[in-house]
């Protein structure tokens, strides 16, 4: 009979501290809407 050892598999990995609001996806987000909202104001205004 084979005996597994499970201790390195069992061990909890810690988790990824928390993001602030500037970093990853949501950077890019804030980028994107910085550069659609005025543009769209802009276009808007074309029509009006």
């Amino acid at each position: 009979m084979r005996i597994v050892d499970l201790s390195k598999s069992a061990q909890v990995t810690p988790e990824p501290s928390p993001r602030g609001l500037f970093d990853g996806e949501l950077m890019d987000l804030y980028v994107a809407i910085l550069i659609v909202v005025p543009l769209a104001l802009f276009l808007k205004s074309l029509w009006s």
